[in-house]
This record gives C-alpha cells, sequence and structure tokens, in this order.
C-alpha cells in the first residue's frame, strides 16, 4: 500500500472543547449575618501599645522591628449592646494607602496566634486590623444556638469595621484580605464569603462542616460542649448528633458561602495530622472554595506556630498576585 493511500485510513479528529466550569455565584447573607452600619465619629482612635500581648516570640519582633509599624487602638460599638469592639490596627511605613487584613482570633486562651500572624503581615508591609476575641463561653454554654450567635457576632462587628476602614486615606479599599487561625480562619471565610469587599483570605488549620467539627475536635471547650450537649439529648451516636446540630449552624456554615468565592483568591494551610479541625473537614472546604491553592504543613493544630513566618509568607505572596490584577 503507498503512502498517500496509507494516508487516506487516517482521520484527523479535533478533540472537543472542555466544558466552561460553571459560575460562582455569591450566596446573600443569611440574616443573622446582616449587619448595622454605624458613623465615623462612634470609632474611637488613639495610640496602640507595640505588644499586646506578654510572650517572648512577641517581644522579641518588637525589640527587632519596632519602627517597621505604628500601632493604633480602634474602639467601636458592637451589635452586642453590652460589649465593646476592640481593634489592634498595626500600619506599615509610609503613607499609604496600604493593602489591609482584618485578622480574627482564635477561640480561647491568649491572643498570642492572632497577634503573631498581625506582626507577620505588618512585616510583609500589609496594613492589618486585629480583632480581639468576644466571649464564646464554650466551656458553659448550654444550647447549641452558641456557635451561630458568636459566629454572627464576629462578622457583623468586622462588616462594620469595613465601614470605618473605608473612610481612612492609609488604607487601599480595592485591596481588601480577612485572614485567621482555626476559628479565625472559619470566621474570615465567612466575612469574605458575604462581604465582597474582601477581595482575598487566607485562612490556616481551619475547615467546613461546623456540626462535624464540634462532634470530633479535640479542643478541650469544644469537648466539653459537646459532652453537655450529648448528654441532654441521651448519647445519640455521630450520625444523629450531627444531623441534630446542623440546623442550628447552617446559616454561619462556611461551606454555605465557600461556593461563591473564586478559588484563585483564597489559600489555604492546614495541619497533616491535625486533631482539632480534621483534615477532612479543611478538605471539605477546599472542594467547596474550588480547590484553591493548599499547603499541608507536616504538624498538628498547635503545632503550627513555629510555620507561621514561613506560610505567612506564602500567604503573602499569594495576596500580592490577587491584588496586582
Amino acid at each position: 500500500m503507498s503512502l498517500v493511500t496509507a494516508a487516506g485510513c487516517f482521520t484527523l479528529v479535533t478533540p472537543p472543547e472542555p466544558e466552561p466550569e460553571p459560575a460562582r455565584t455569591r450566596r446573600d447573607p443569611a440574616p443573622v449575618l446582616r449587619y448595622e452600619p454605624i458613623h465615623a465619629s462612634q470609632f474611637e482612635v488613639g495610640p496602640g501599645p507595640l505588644t499586646v500581648e506578654s510572650n517572648i516570640m512577641l517581644s522579641l519582633y518588637t525589640w527587632f522591628h519596632a519602627k517597621d509599624y505604628t500601632p493604633r487602638r480602634v474602639e467601636f460599638p458592637s451589635h452586642d449592646p453590652d460589649q465593646r469592639v476592640v481593634v489592634h490596627w498595626l500600619l506599615p511605613p509610609g503613607e499609604g494607602p496600604h493593602p489591609t487584613v482584618i485578622v480574627f482570633p482564635i477561640l480561647a486562651g491568649s491572643h498570642v496566634v492572632s497577634e503573631a500572624l498581625a506582626k507577620a503581615l505588618v512585616n510583609n508591609g500589609l496594613a492589618v486590623a486585629r480583632l480581639e476575641r468576644q466571649a464564646l463561653e464554650f466551656e458553659t454554654a448550654e444550647e447549641p444556638e452558641v456557635v451561630a450567635d458568636a459566629l454572627a457576632l464576629a462578622v457583623r462587628d468586622a462588616r462594620r469595621l469595613l465601614d470605618w476602614l473605608e473612610t481612612r486615606p492609609e488604607v487601599d479599599t480595592s485591596r481588601l484580605a480577612a485572614a485567621g487561625i482555626s476559628l479565625g480562619g472559619i470566621m474570615a471565610c465567612l466575612l469574605q464569603g458575604v462581604d465582597p469587599r474582601i477581595g482575598a483570605g487566607f485562612f490556616m488549620l481551619t475547615g467546613g462542616g461546623l456540626a462535624e467539627i464540634i462532634h470530633d475536635s479535640t479542643e478541650k471547650p469544644v469537648r466539653a460542649f459537646r459532652n453537655r450537649l450529648l448528654e441532654k439529648l441521651g448519647n445519640p451516636d455521630r450520625d444523629e448528633f450531627i444531623a441534630w446540630l446542623r440546623p442550628y449552624t447552617e446559616e454561619v456554615e462556611p461551606l454555605r458561602y465557600a461556593g461563591g468565592l473564586d478559588a484563585s483568591r483564597v489559600y489555604l494551610a492546614s495541619g497533616r495530622f491535625d486533631r482539632v479541625i480534621h483534615p477532612a473537614r479543611t478538605e471539605a472546604l477546599w472542594h467547596e472554595l474550588g480547590e484553591p491553592d493548599w499547603t499541608r504543613l507536616p504538624v498538628g493544630h498547635y503545632q503550627g506556630l513555629p510555620f507561621l513566618w514561613w506560610t505567612v509568607s506564602r500567604a503573602v505572596e499569594h495576596l500580592d498576585d490577587v491584588f496586582a490584577e
């Protein structure tokens, strides 16, 4: 058979065009996440301490970097009429306007972790508004609504803070992000999910599926809260407990809002051996976010702090890429 004849036996097949990705639609905030604006005059701003928490690591940072940032203390009314919100606002050198990150606190204990995160971010040239924690008394809480109430309050107050940041000449309102570790990462994800002014997010040691997290977590306050609920319910099995609890957490469930976010604007970091927020919960959030960049650290939940500066440097590279767009 001649080469010409043989060539006629083959047909050039054009591969089909790949299916377009389905559009990611941002969901409207549930009623509990809708906030009430206040006038900028209700925000009190004054000088703040270079270091807030008493911790050797933070003290060393202040020793070497005291001239590299300017601290301010901001206070304003919370949506809870019995509380006021305290924010530690760190500004890098220069007049700005600066890209700005809202940093949320962890569940319990001191604010060392969130302050370390804030200092790592400002050291990379980002302004930071770090929220102090408001009461989430898992150790004594008796009712399942406490989780949604606490998360919703934090997010609503953060949205009020965003209004104020938009009035400040030091802030580049086109480059706003949210960040947090553990519970702080859940709140940061919620804020980005419900408020389109947040254009990027960095979530560390966190995940989605609040009912599953509460049942499976080894964190002492969460375990105490779960055990009280289990006892009141007659000690149901895991599936029954999660099905019962989910309606109480649905309105503040990060998986509910993650599907509306652009995966290219999110960076995740988690511990491979985390037992406070299990890797399966991070994977669930990762899938729902559209599979963004995800770094898996060879640690558990409490061993992540030594990797903080390295992880933040990766997160800042990601934020730079997002903001450059």
